[in-house]
Order: C-alpha cells, then sequence, then structure tokens
C-alpha cells in the first residue's frame, strides 16, 4: 500500500512535495554514485593522463591496460636490482580473498547461530543473563585493543603469553603451535561475531517454545531441532549475518596484514592494495623526481589507473553477495527495523 493514496497525489501541494522528495533522493543517488563513476573513469586513463590538471571526466583515450597488467607480476627496480614488488598474478591474492571470506563465514555464522540458541533457547534465568551479557560485553572492547593479545595467542597457541612456558620440575617446554603465517590465524579469531551474536538472540527469542517442545516430544535431540526448526525459520538472519561477515572479512586489512606478512603467496586484495597504494605515494608529481622504482612502474603503465582498476576488481565480489542474499536481506532488515 503507498504512503501516499492517488487521490492524494492530484493535489498541487503535494505534487510539488513529491517532486522535492524525488530531487533530494536523485541527489543521494548521484552523490553516491560519483566515487564509482571516478574509478572507473581513472581505471581506463592512461597513466599520464591520471597527473593532468585539470582532471578530464571522461579519457581521451582509454585504454584497458591496467586491468590486463593485474594479472601479471609487478617488479619493482632498486639499488640492489630487480625485485618482485608482487610475486604473484592477481589471481593468487584473489583466491586468498575468497579463502578467507568463505572460511570466516563457515565458521562464524554456525559457530555464533549455536551460542545463541542456547543462550535464547536451552537457558534459563541467571545463567542466561550472565552468559548473554559475557557476549555482549565483548562489543565494548575495540578491535586495536586485542591485537597484541591476540597475535600472541596465536604465535604458540594456547599460551598467550611472550614466550612458552617451561614443564615445571624440567627444561623442556609446553607443546604449542603458531597460527602466524597461516589462513587460520585470520579465521580463528573470527569465530564468533557478538554483533551477530545479537542478531541470532534476538531472532531465535521469537520463535515459539510450542515448536521446540512438540519436537522434543517427538524425540528429536536439541542438535536436530536447531537443524531443522530454527535455523530454517532464521533464513532471513541467516542471510544478514553471513552478507555482513562476508562483507567485513573481505575488507578487513589490519589483521591479515599482521599475521600474514611474511608470507605473499596467502595475501588477500586488501593488503595487496594496501601495498601498491603505499608503493605509489612515495612519490609526489609536485616534487619532479622519480625514484627507478615508480619510473619502471609508470613506463609500464602501472599507477593510480591500475590501483582503481584493482579496487572495482575487488568490490565485485561484495555486489554480488548482495544480489545474491537480496530478498533474505530485505526481510531481514525490515524484521530487525519492527523490532
Amino acid at each position: 500500500m503507498p504512503v501516499i493514496p492517488e487521490v492524494g497525489r492530484r493535489d498541487v501541494r503535494m505534487k510539488i512535495i513529491l517532486l522535492g522528495i524525488a530531487a533530494v533522493l536523485w541527489l543521494g543517488v548521484i552523490i553516491h554514485l560519483a566515487p564509482i563513476f571516478w574509478m572507473f573513469v581513472t581505471s581506463i586513463k592512461p597513466t599520464a593522463e591520471v597527473f593532468r590538471f585539470p582532471p578530464t571526466l571522461w579519457p581521451e583515450n582509454p585504454t584497458f591496460d591496467p586491468y590486463r597488467l593485474l594479472t601479471r607480476t609487478l617488479n619493482q627496480v632498486g639499488g640492489g636490482g630487480s625485485t618482485a614488488l608482487f610475486r604473484y598474478p592477481m589471481w593468487t591474492y584473489l583466491f586468498n580473498s575468497v579463502l578467507l571470506a568463505f572460511g570466516t563465514v563457515a565458521f562464524e555464522v554456525p559457530i555464533t547461530a549455536l551460542a545463541a540458541y542456547g543462550v535464547a533457547k536451552l537457558l534459563r534465568g541467571r545463567a542466561a543473563r550472565v552468559l548473554f551479557l559475557f557476549f555482549i560485553g565483548t562489543l565494548m572492547i575495540p578491535g586495536q585493543v586485542a591485537l597484541i593479545p591476540r597475535f600472541l595467542l596465536l604465535s604458540h597457541f594456547p599460551w598467550p603469553t611472550m614466550s612458552v612456558p617451561h614443564i615445571p620440575f624440567s627444561e623442556s617446554f609446553f607443546p604449542s603451535y603458531s597460527f602466524v603465517g597461516t589462513y587460520w590465524g585470520v579465521i580463528l579469531p573470527a569465530a564468533f561475531n557478538a554483533f551477530n551474536f545479537l542478531l541470532f538472540t534476538g531472532y531465535f527469542a521469537t520463535i515459539p517454545s510450542e515448536f521446540i517442545d512438540a519436537a522434543r516430544i517427538d524425540g528429536a535431540t536439541e542438535m536436530q531441532i536447531f537443524q531443522r526448526i530454527a535455523l530454517p525459520l532464521s533464513r532471513p538472519i541467516i542471510a544478514v549475518c553471513v552478507y555482513f561477515t562476508f562483507t567485513a572479512t573481505w575488507n578487513s586489512f589490519l589483521w591479515p596484514l599482521i599475521v600474514l606478512m611474511g608470507d605473499q603467496s596467502k595475501w588477500p586484495l586488501s593488503v595487496m592494495m594496501y601495498k601498491l597504494q603505499y608503493f605509489l605515494t612515495n612519490w609526489q608529481p609536485a616534487q619532479g623526481t622519480m625514484d627507478p622504482a615508480m619510473q619502471q612502474m609508470v613506463e609500464s603503465g602501472v599507477g593510480f589507473n591500475a590501483l582503481m582498476a584493482l579496487a572495482i576488481l575487488e568490490s565485485i565480489p561484495v555486489f554480488i553477495m548482495f544480489l545474491i542474499f537480496r530478498e533474505q536481506l530485505m526481510k531481514g532488515i525490515r524484521l530487525q527495523g519492527f523490532k
């Protein structure tokens, strides 16, 4: 049902109001699409035209060389000779991002949903309140505060200390394992998300307890109830949590940079973009000089146009995930809004 009936739209004042609302909405659309348009235009400009002032709204000689260059390795020339800036093609970094994103989703969503189901439907009274506050309390701790303890824990798991302790009355160390430099070092710390836990708990609380009690009378186990009743009824919230988790992991930069810094073969696209941006910003056109590494990059056609091309390619999977979960996302957002 429309907010304004058809009869009311015939009034002149109402038409003016509707035109004003439409103008504001279209202005918002243009403001949001302008950066995307500028990214695409910059990505198809030649390197020399990127630095031209005043800038051009459309390239005079469009080229897709930056997209082709991203599929090859990029080299830099320094005082010690030629070394690889990126030793692997872009598809290697793309595969790493996909693996980390889907791996995090595969661990985080089921674990968070199980915790939320236990708090919402299995526990009662003080135990449920204490556990709920404990999980939600992690939202009060900034992620940057936990970086060092988390890194120490993963460096020689399960000991969150500077070094592995000795076994009492011996010179041997306790067993430990290092997740630093591995995919697990990125995935495991994200195995639980307090915000998604809050969403799941609120939604599971709305499921009628009669459904669960009837399943228990029929002999179903709690895991069967969770799989066959709770999860099918929670598809909108699952879609919201999957999309949020995928997007956050796909765009995550700081933690993968810390854990995977020593092994370039495991870098995601976000870290690759940072390294390329850092290398490009080492030279400023106003300085009038260019180091040999930057000179080689510019001569090969790799500059900020390649960085914009990489940014566009990185945003495509997020857009695809939105198209896949669009219907369920809208349902989940509406449900949370009504609550």
